[in-house]
């Protein structure tokens, strides 16, 4: 090897490794923005922005259910029950990432910045999952910082005792909604729409209102809302 071509590969290394520990940096910066979950709920005067996102939309249908059906179409139906039961709350402000069947690309990471820029309080992601294995069932939830762990249990648990679904578990997952939003963040799996039966209980309206109802009751719960 010539020592210009020596040179050069010495050069793009460097620049790669330059690369490498600004994005350290960047996520060690952003984690440690996060805030805490020690704050105090009691304020009387205080109004809650909640923000409701609903997974996918447009061209990226997520999961393609056992009959054909589609998830961001489960999405958004849910995201609208859980929206208008939580706007009848005085103390809690209601936003969602989309409200029609639009296309939100990940790249620039805007359902956790929609969240930031509004300086919510909560942010819930809603989702119905998919596996090779239309057997596999059950309701899962994730967060990504150890410290909004108990906002994910204490939704998770009011969603898998309104499902009847198998209680899969809330697991920590680098997931980037929850990664890179700055408040208390669940994404809930609901179900898995490659199984039949699920499936057909994710779709039906009464099922969805009395599962809307169980996440309004655990954000009531979670932000010492009577």
């Amino acid at each position: 090897m010539n020592k210009r071509v020596y040179n050069r590969i010495r050069f793009f290394g460097c620049i790669l490794l330059l690369i490498l520990l600004i994005l350290i940096w960047y996520n060690r910066k952003h984690d440690n923005n996060v805030q805490d979950d020690n704050r105090d709920f009691s304020t009387t005067d205080k109004v809650f922005t909640v923000v409701i996102d609903p997974g996918h939309g447009g061209k990226d249908v997520g999961a393609k259910g056992a009959s054909g059906l589609y998830e961001k179409d489960f999405t958004l139906s849910l995201s609208k029950k859980v929206k208008e039961i939580l706007e009848k709350e005085e103390k809690i402000e209601v936003y969602m990432t989309r409200e029609e069947d639009t296309f939100i690309s990940t790249v620039d990471k805007y359902r956790p910045k929609f969240a930031n820029e509004l300086d919510a309080d909560l942010f819930i992601s809603i989702h119905g999952n998919t596996y090779e294995d239309p057997n596999v069932s059950g309701t899962e939830a994730y967060y990504y910082h150890d410290k909004f762990k108990s906002f994910a249990e204490t939704i998770y648990n009011k969603v898998v005792s309104s499902t009847g679904f198998k209680a899969r578990g809330v697991k920590n997952k680098d997931l980037f909604v929850v990664r890179y939003t700055d408040m208390p963040s669940v994404l809930l799996e609901i179900g898995y729409l490659t199984n039949p039966q699920e499936e057909q209980m994710m779709f039906k309206d009464e099922f969805q209102s009395s599962l809307a109802e169980s996440i309004c009751d655990g954000v009531k719960e979670y932000l010492e809302i009577e």
